[in-house]
């Protein structure tokens, strides 16, 4: 029924684009004033961290057929393949559902019924399913509405980014410094985890290489491409933001990019109509996220660490039985979470906590599956070692920034995997 229809360069940067602003940007400045704007330290850190890390995808494009972080565990070891791939797929899983949750967030001034865990959990179940079912005619649907919708979000932001700086105070920007309270050093750290998870994407184009043309070519170009302007863009807009209102103001306003639109323009209506496109924008990334979800798991269940019916795809080249199954994780997860009267700020602190930290374990192995290569083959750059070492540094430093309490709920979830997994392969051995 015809070939599945491919990204050239422009779709492959607008995937990354798109899977990273569309549910990171967002909720950066909202969430950054709580500690206030010595974040603006934390982010330059983050940044360079999440460069290198990057650059290991980058370079990982260029060294392996498929350089996603589930084939790259892989090749290190079989066994952290199917325990990376475990964490990658629903590590992803759980961070789908915490950006529909941010997208019906910044709906709550529309829609105050969202306000309720149980009408909140019942629309997340929702679009779930509508999303999956638009997933499953290819990836022409999927980059069709996300174009759109962050393209809108984009121009929000960079004309915040620009138009804000007229409105810049930086009297305002160090009454902000430190509203936290915490040492300084605890202050920068404490950035870090939200910050994480706005750059956790920069792989995307990696895992869905099976869906772009000339892969050896694109995906590196266009993922360094990609993390360059979502970086920027990242950087100056939060910036100006926290320049242009007082840390309480940001903290409350339900939607920065809004309030900061609606001061620039002077006009409450614009402001009701920016907040209307980051929940749109937001949402709809979800349809990336859950594409790459599914490829991802395609790739575990190929190497037979996890069930075969990831591995099939329909005649569109999309792992529509994954899709399914994903979906199914996904609505108990939001019932779990329905269970807990969660709101919807408790239910996205928990999930992207938990995602982030889960995802950074296949992060760490790719890294390792590069000097693994650079090995064998007996090339010896000094670069590879110094991009694996410093992306290393930066995710080690993630487990660090967290709590106490969220480290033992992931090492639960870890030796959880590793005995189901340690089950799963005595069963295939009798």
């Amino acid at each position: 029924m015809g070939k599945a229809k491919k990204l050239g360069l422009a779709g492959a940067i607008f995937l990354i684009v798109s899977s990273l602003a569309g549910s990171g940007v967002i909720a950066l400045p909202q969430q950054l004033a709580q500690t206030g704007s010595i974040t603006l330290i934390s982010f330059v850190l983050v940044t360079i961290g999440a460069l290198f890390l990057t650059l290991v995808y980058v370079r990982a494009g260029t060294m392996f057929d498929d350089p996603s972080p589930t084939a790259l565990a892989t090749y290190v070891s079989p066994v952290l393949g199917a325990k990376s791939g475990f964490f990658y797929v629903y590590g992803n899983l759980i961070s789908n559902v915490s950006i529909l949750i941010a997208g019906l967030g910044y709906l709550e001034m529309f829609m105050p019924e969202l306000e309720n865990s149980f009408f909140l959990g019942i629309t997340v179940i929702i679009l779930i399913w509508v999303f999956i079912l638009l997933s499953l005619r290819g990836v022409g649907i999927i980059t069709k509405v996300v174009s759109i919708t962050v393209t809108l979000l984009l121009i929000s932001v960079i004309i915040t980014a620009v138009g804000g700086w007229f409105d810049f105070d930086i009297a305002i920007f160090k009454s902000n410094w430190n509203v936290s309270g915490k040492p300084e050093g605890t202050a920068i750290m404490s950035g870090f985890a939200i910050l994480i998870f706005a750059f956790v994407g920069v792989e995307s184009v990696a895992t869905n290489n099976a869906l772009i043309n000339n892969p050896k070519k694109i995906v590196p170009l266009a993922t360094i491409i990609g993390f360059i302007i979502v970086a920027v863009i990242y950087i100056v807009s939060t910036t100006v933001i926290e320049g242009m209102f007082k840390a309480e103001e940001i903290q409350k306003a339900p939607a920065s990019f809004a309030l900061s639109m609606q001061h620039i323009f002077n006009s409450v209506y614009v402001g009701e109509a920016v907040s209307l496109i980051m929940a749109i924008a937001c949402i709809a990334s979800f349809l990336v996220w859950n594409l790459s979800s599914a490829s991802a798991a395609k790739t575990s269940a190929d190497n037979g660490f996890l069930p075969k019916a990831y591995s099939y795809t329909n005649k569109h080249g999309i792992n529509s039985k994954g899709l399914i199954i994903n979906g199914i994780i996904m609505t108990i997860l939001e019932v779990i979470l329905m269970l807990m009267g969660s709101n919807v700020a408790a239910a996205f602190n928990i999930t992207v906590t938990l995602s982030v930290l889960l995802l950074l374990f296949p992060y760490f192995w790719s890294g390792i599956a590069l000097v693994k290569k650079d090995i064998e083959t007996g090339a010896g750059s000094i670069s590879i070692r110094i991009i694996v070492a410093i992306s290393s540094v930066f995710i080690i430093s993630a487990f660090v920034s967290a709590t106490l309490g969220e480290l033992w709920l992931v090492i639960a979830l870890v030796l959880v995997v590793m005995a189901v997994y340690s089950l799963m392969f005595a069963k295939k051995k009798i």
